[in-house]
């Protein structure tokens, strides 16, 4: 089976994050799948950032939870770009899948303006298709199941290294590995390279398929694809 490559917040080189030409670069460089992160303004608009704060991206200390969307949509990112709103990502990039990171400071809010999103457009259940979920506390988790019962949620930041240091010691029972969910592993831990076929064996023979988690360079990628990974989230183009 191909491996899944996925755009890790778009192809950033040239463009700011997040935005809509660096998942337009993304889309024509020919990732299958493209991650981001999705925060909600005190009135419901769902925008797609990674920080709280827009200091990073748009040289403002405004918090994106505090504004409006009025207020959240006047910025402008460091390039002369508009933050890209939800609404607008999921009309433009349906030819590939994606990977929605909830981000904790105002989860609850935006699963419930997906829900919203989801009822007025009518896509609920395409929406659970087209997508998978990450997500860092428990609550929010079981919010996602009562508003997207057929949700896809990829394993959070705790449950993939308590799989990968148990795997690493031998302690498979430990792991708590789920069948055909999927675990994210870096290329190295503490000078270790875990890109390995045995390992990744481990993963595969207790039913978990395997994300690498941002290869840096050619060569970690090629490791990774001689690990037999099922995923490849990366920052640069998938390798031809």
């Amino acid at each position: 089976m191909d491996v899944i490559w996925i755009s890790h917040r778009g192809l950033h080189q040239r463009h700011v994050e997040n935005s809509l030409h660096t998942f337009e670069a993304a889309a024509e460089a020919g990732f299958h799948t493209l991650e981001t992160d999705l925060r909600t303004t005190r009135d419901g608009l769902i925008v797609l950032h990674h920080d709280p704060a827009l200091i990073r991206t748009a040289s403002s200390d405004a918090i994106i939870e505090e504004m409006d969307s009025d207020r959240c949509m006047s910025h402008r990112l460091n390039d002369g770009q508009p933050l890209l709103t939800f609404d607008d990502f999921a009309r433009t990039f349906t030819e590939q899948r994606w990977v929605l990171d909830i981000k904790p400071e105002s989860a609850e809010r935006t699963l419930g303006a997906l829900r919203n999103w989801a009822d007025q457009q009518q896509k609920g259940d395409w929406l659970c298709r087209q997508a998978r979920f990450l997500l860092w506390h428990p609550d929010h988790t079981r919010r996602l199941r009562e508003l997207f019962p057929a949700a896809i949620t990829m394993a959070p930041q705790n449950e993939c290294r308590r799989a990968g240091l148990s795997l690493l010691m031998g302690l498979r029972p430990l792991a708590a590995i789920r069948n055909g969910r999927t675990y994210s592993l870096p290329p190295v831990f503490h000078g270790l390279p875990l890109l390995r076929r045995s390992l990744v064996d481990a993963y595969h023979h207790l039913g978990g398929r395997v994300l690498a988690f941002l290869p840096e360079g050619q060569e970690q990628q090629r490791q990774a694809l001689r690990s037999g990974v099922d995923e490849v989230l990366s920052n640069t183009p998938p390798l031809g």
